[in-house]
């Protein structure tokens, strides 16, 4: 009779579980029988993935939502269930904002109707122009998101455009994170086409020759799209699924090696062994937990920085507004002098997210630019929201609903040399079969970038233990 295997998963947000749920129920459809564990730190699972409903405003801790470009989340959400749940962002969502000068401005989605609109300055519009005919770089360095915008695009568009981006989907800074890490494809584009406008002039006579549109920069035609109770439904039904393989309050010292190519889990209060381990906490976590195995890795996880968010959840009726606020919402470059990178119009994005009358402000703070916001109390937070709020969309009267979530470290950081640290960890998965590293602190920070490792990380581990059941059948 087939040995059982047991599988220890650290970590309970949405790498973890999805990680968990995938490893059973591919071990289930090759006949190999496990027992598994998911160990969850904190009280409670979802990680940031989670859904606070207040007072009939649909407030969510981390992520807002994916995009439909990846199969690994479409086919996750299928596997267990709750496709039926699946809400598309409204079409207004396609407009999108920049404050600079004292004013919103809308961001025009053609590139013809960039350059006549007033965002950018007569000047930065011909650099930009010019990048169709700069060299490709030639050398492999690892070069800062910051340092591509102005060789390619100009100092201008790199402040007032690229900076904002990049502050609203990483809380980064552009001149720390690696352009190779966080924006792989625009890396591709260079190497493969020349440059930017060349790679996109071509994917557009493709797509026009395919009969297809060319999209933008999320896929061809990618939506935005959550569930009708919000984000947190995706890692509620993933714990639902677990049942009480799922164990909370369950924080890991450390992983150790154990004989016959199998490891031991020490938490708090109780041991595990297991034929194969997944730490899919933090980088930070789990280089604690790998001290004993691994030193050299450990540091290079412990290397990751994180930055800190604040997210504010304003409610107002709509007659606080100065402005229709009809889009996805607003990003703020950091020259403006104003502390939020951004706000999210969540009811406008996400119809049916805030109660008939009423709209819902998602503003982030802090981030890798600020990290002194964390020193800020909760009230003096809502008050430097609120200021901004004035100031940049000139909502007036106080938020008849508010409420936050603060992460110390929020959003793990691809600074330079990222890649190099992953593929660390990379070669202690292949030197030390059964150990396997997932999550947002490695190769994506949104939903899809994790559900595309933990579909990574189960078919190794299942493969692993095929590998297993074979050697003890010999």
């Amino acid at each position: 009779m087939p040995e059982t295997r047991r599988v220890v998963v650290i970590g309970g947000g949405i790498a973890g579980l999805a990680s968990a749920y995938l490893a059973r129920e591919l071990a289930e459809e090759r006949g190999i029988e496990i027992e598994l564990t998911v160990l969850e730190a904190g009280p409670r699972h979802g990680g940031s993935t989670r859904t606070n409903l207040v007072e009939g405003y649909t407030c969510e801790w981390g992520p807002n939502g994916f995009l439909d470009n990846e199969p690994a989340t479409l086919e996750l959400v299928e596997r267990i269930g709750i496709t039926g749940e699946l809400v598309k962002a409204d079409k207004d969502s396609a407009n999108r904002y920049i404050f600079h000068g004292g004013r919103m401005r809308a961001v025009p989605t053609k590139p013809m109707a960039f350059l006549l609109s007033d965002i950018l300055p007569l000047h930065a519009k011909i650099r930009m122009a010019r990048e169709f005919f700069i060299a490709a770089k030639q050398d492999e360095s690892d070069e800062t998101v910051d340092d591509f915008g102005r060789r390619r695009l100009g100092n201008t568009f790199a402040e007032l455009m690229l900076d904002p981006m990049v502050s609203g989907i990483f809380a980064g800074n552009t001149k720390e994170l690696s352009l190779a890490a966080v924006f792989p494809k625009m890396v591709e584009m260079e190497k493969e086409y020349g440059g930017l406008f060349k790679a996109m002039i071509a994917k557009q006579r493709v797509a026009k020759r395919e009969g297809k549109t060319a999209g933008g920069p999320g896929g061809p035609n990618a939506v935005l799209h959550t569930f009708q109770a919000g984000m947190g439904r995706l890692t509620d039904r993933l714990a639902e699924l677990l049942g009480e393989t799922l164990k909370v309050n369950a924080q890991v010292q450390h992983v150790a090696q154990r004989e016959h190519g199998r490891f031991q889990v020490v938490s708090e209060g109780a041991t595990f062994e297991a034929d194969a381990v997944v730490i899919a906490a933090p980088s930070h976590a789990a280089a604690k937990m790998i001290q004993g195995i691994d030193i050299g890795v450990s540091k290079a996880l412990a290397a990751i920085p994180y930055a800190p968010v604040d997210v504010v959840c304003h409610g107002h009726p709509d007659s606080h507004l100065g402005h229709p606020l009809k889009g996805f919402g607003v990003l703020i470059p950091r020259s403006e002098g104003i502390r939020s990178l951004g706000c999210l119009w969540s009811d406008a994005i996400f119809p049916g997210q805030a109660p008939k009358g009423y709209r819902l402000l998602r503003t982030l703070m802090g981030g890798a630019h600020d990290p002194a916001i964390q020193s800020l109390s909760t009230d003096k937070l809502h008050l430097t929201a609120s200021a901004d709020h004035v100031r940049v969309m000139g909502v007036h009267g106080k938020p008849t609903m508010s409420w936050v979530s603060r992460f110390k470290r929020g959003i793990a950081q691809y600074t330079v040399g990222h890649m190099d640290r992953v593929k660390k960890s990379e070669q202690l998965e292949n030197d030390l079969p059964g150990l396997y590293f997932a999550g947002a602190s490695y190769r994506g920070v949104s939903i899809n970038g994790c559900a595309k490792d933990a579909v990574r990380v189960s078919n190794l581990l299942v493969d692993r233990l095929t590998a297993m059941q074979r050697e003890t059948s010999l």
